[in-house]
């Protein structure tokens, strides 16, 4: 029997699986829990919570206090990714369609994984290699604070720029600057300075918080380059998910992706998988962002 080409829904357990193959790409999705979310774009009401306890003598007046709830308006954005493969492929598949997700899930997943931080970071289309109108980008709303060349001091600096009413509780550093870090040592014993940070880079946590190092933190692909060496702050203030469930589907038919090539005509199939996200940044001044100097 022909295999049913039109889409398929992804179980929830597969889901999952590229959720959290997503985390091995995405430094957001590894330090900011994710979040279901409405298909409607999210207005997430802010509470400062700016109560403060009073003293009264007895019989006194009592005093009140007005809060104000900021409405910050989530973000959605559709994400697709199409791999093109041989048609013969499609035969090893016919028996059992779980192996479409295995054949695409490895290099999909890890591309909706670094969409996110692209976006978030820096409003960035990361396939076509453009700026995306109607977002602002993190590293350019964040606390900024531009490197000095001492590393051990830049660490301090950007704690420093967090403003002190949120909790620091997540680093996020491009692979340049977690390098840099790793070579670090201690003068008097030559001890590494930061031995949490192992040789491939990718760091569970520094100097007592949780950290995540990916070449999406400075956008590897963007020109020129962004100069971010990295984010730290409140991560708990970036709230995100999908909206839609995670679909794939094969495609035999046409030019899905316009490169002016029918599938047919090169005994090609394709891969698509697609995703809805929504994100929010509650507020800026929780997170600093470290570039490095002229």
């Amino acid at each position: 029997m022909a295999m049913d080409t039109t889409k398929i829904r992804l179980p929830h357990e597969v889901a999952t699986v590229i959720t959290k193959k997503a985390k091995d790409t995405s430094t957001i999705a590894a330090l900011s829990t994710a979040e279901p979310q409405l298909f409607l774009d999210k207005d997430y009401m802010v509470f400062n919570g700016s109560s403060e306890a009073e003293v009264v003598a007895e019989g006194a007046q009592k005093s009140s206090y007005e809060e104000t709830l900021t409405p910050v308006v989530g973000k959605r954005f559709k994400v697709v990714t199409t791999t093109r493969v041989t048609s013969e492929l499609k035969w090893a598949d016919e028996d059992n369609q779980m192996q479409i997700v295995k054949s695409i899930q490895d290099d999909q997943a890890k591309a909706l994984g670094r969409v996110l931080d692209y976006v978030v970071y820096h409003a960035f289309n990361p396939k076509p290699k453009t700026t995306l109108d109607g977002f602002t980008a993190l590293s350019a709303s964040a606390v900024q604070v531009t490197s000095g060349g001492d590393e051990v001091a830049d660490i301090d600096a950007l704690a420093e720029a967090v403003s002190d009413e949120y909790d620091i509780n997540g680093i996020a550093l491009s692979k340049t600057w977690a390098a840099q870090l790793r070579k670090l040592r201690v003068p008097s014993t030559g001890m590494r300075l930061y031995p949490e940070i192992p040789i491939n880079l990718q760091v569970g946590n520094l100097d007592g918080i949780p950290a995540a190092t990916s070449g999406t933190v400075n956008g590897r692909l963007i020109t020129p380059a962004t100069k971010v060496l990295a984010f730290l702050g409140d991560f708990s203030l970036i709230k995100w998910g999908m909206v839609r469930d995670i679909t794939s589907e094969i495609i035999e038919y046409g030019d899905p992706d316009n490169t002016g090539k029918d599938l047919k005509g090169y005994n090609q199939i394709a891969y698509r998988t697609e995703a809805l996200y929504s994100y929010a940044i509650l507020d800026p001044k929780g997170i600093a962002v470290l570039k490095a100097g002229e």
